[in-house]
């Protein structure tokens, strides 16, 4: 199909970058994907982004069924030959399939033209595929390679020791695990160099504080439910939590959120500052409260424990699809933009950090996560910016290789398992609400050339939802077997 003179392609020069590698996609397939509830059981009533833990066998290299898949950064040889019969492998799906309500479009990885496109224009509920956008706006305006501070700071006047938000959602309330994502930086590790600074000054005595002034407005949207709180779905967004909010034991299949996660995080960081020979009370005896040249002391940080990178988060939400990581990314996003970091802010933030990317006009977002219906995303802007990552020379570059992988990792994990040139090749982001099915991002074909795609299907009947799923499946398998010529 060809495309029409007015579609918008990326603003972004075309870099023979390549965006995907292989050692990227290796980190990507070794880990425990906790996966988006309602991706993996439709059925399920009500919106669902909670999950149960899979296992994933760890792997040195990707592979399906016995056989060798390339990594993406491989595909993007130009040498390979576009396919030109992709208009017949995915109308005979959608004619076998007879869906409504639905939007595709199919690019070249490489030179961005347009292979297969229908209803492309028309902004649908894209569901968890929203993440796709906060993703790149977090990629293109923190950085890959920022992290995010908690810290403590220290007033000699009072004696009181302020724990500090700094927008880490995925704090562990252990000492530091600098190998992993969620956990990178520990409140233990960071109450014992906290402790031993007050030491260094003499000081055993404290009261403390929390100060979560990072974010603010209302921290939970009033287009979600509390009740999904304990579902799991979804916390207040504040810009201190341990483990996204998590509450219960680890092992357990399924857990709830917090009603407040900063308040629990400083009773985390209380205990273990305690436990490392300090005092807390409310009214300490005050320190010397003079600097070395008499004037008054100011307060001084003491201690600060970093996140993981931003790259690293944003692979974490997208393979976990982790409601509460993505609206945290907004509202970093906000803040780095020169906005409040707010609920309200974040959304059009993420729009705005993505104006030089696609003229998202049409585009409207409520939250940064997906969870409201509202939301509205065509499948040509989505690929638009699918295409810019495959081709960027910055940390934009990330954005697919941190998606699941077909039959591996995340949401995909038990997706496109029977399928041995589908499993290992596709790199997508799923999306899922009772009545809509989505999925966005790369896949290699059988000559191995990168193609990226978006599918979206927002008009089907709650009992149907498997089978809508299986259309968008069967679509993306019928591209990485196609040598469409």
């Amino acid at each position: 199909m060809n495309p029409t003179p007015e579609r918008k392609k990326s603003k972004r020069s075309k870099k023979a970058v390549a965006g995907i590698t292989a050692g990227s996609l290796a980190v990507l397939l070794a880990g425990v994907a906790a996966l988006d509830a309602y991706d993996v059981f439709p059925e399920l009533p009500g919106i669902l982004t909670t999950e149960p833990a899979i296992e994933v066998q760890d792997v040195l290299s990707p592979h399906a069924q016995g056989k060798d898949v390339p990594a993406p950064a491989s595909a993007l040889d130009d040498s390979a030959p576009v396919p030109t019969a992709i208009p017949d492998e995915v109308d005979k799906v959608l004619s076998d399939a007879k869906v409504k309500g639905f939007g595709i479009e199919i690019r070249d990885g490489l030179s961005d033209d347009i292979l297969y496109a229908k209803n492309e224009n028309k902004p649908r509920t894209p569901a968890s595929v929203t993440k796709v956008l906060t993703g790149s706006a977090a990629l293109l305006t923190i950085g890959g390679e920022k992290r995010l501070s908690t810290t403590t700071q220290f007033d000699p006047a009072t004696s009181t020791v302020t724990l500090q938000g700094g927008g880490d959602s995925l704090l562990g309330a252990g000492e530091s695990q600098p190998g992993a994502v969620n956990g990178h930086a520990g409140l233990a590790t960071l109450a014992q160099q906290t402790a031993e600074s007050l030491k260094s000054q003499n000081v055993a005595e404290v009261a403390l504080d929390l100060d979560t002034s990072r974010y603010s407005g209302k921290d939970f949207s009033p287009g979600w439910e509390r009740v999904d709180i304990a579902k799991g779905v979804i916390t207040p967004i504040q810009p201190l939590m341990i483990d996204t909010g998590y509450v219960g034991s680890k092992d357990k299949e399924w857990r709830g959120r917090s009603e407040h996660p900063a308040k629990d995080a400083f009773a985390v960081f209380t205990k273990e500052l305690k436990a490392a020979g300090i005092t807390v009370s409310k009214d300490p005896q005050p320190a010397d409260a003079t600097d070395a040249t008499g004037d008054e002391a100011k307060p001084t940080e003491l201690a600060e424990v970093e996140s993981a990178t931003i790259s690293e988060i944003v692979e974490y939400a997208l393979v976990h699809s982790d409601n509460v990581v993505a609206e945290v990314l907004g509202n970093e996003v906000a803040i780095a933009q020169g906005e409040p970091g707010s609920l309200e802010a974040g959304p059009q933030a993420v729009l705005d950090a993505l104006s030089d990317t696609v003229d998202l006009g049409q585009t409207h977002l409520e939250d940064t996560s997906g969870l409201s219906y509202d939301n509205q995303i065509s499948p040509h802007d989505l690929t638009t910016i699918l295409q810019a990552s495959v081709v960027a020379d910055d940390s934009l570059s990330d954005l697919i290789a941190a998606m699941p992988v077909g039959g591996l990792t995340g949401t995909l994990t038990d997706r496109f398992t029977k399928d041995r040139n589908a499993a290992g090749a596709v790199h997508a982001k799923t999306g899922t609400l009772s009545t809509v099915t989505s999925l966005a991002g790369g896949v290699l074909d059988a000559d191995g050339r990168y193609l990226v795609f978006t599918l979206q299907i927002d008009d089907v009947d709650k009992d149907k939802i498997l089978e809508a799923r299986k259309t968008v499946d069967d679509i993306v398998a019928a591209l990485a077997n196609c040598g469409c010529r």
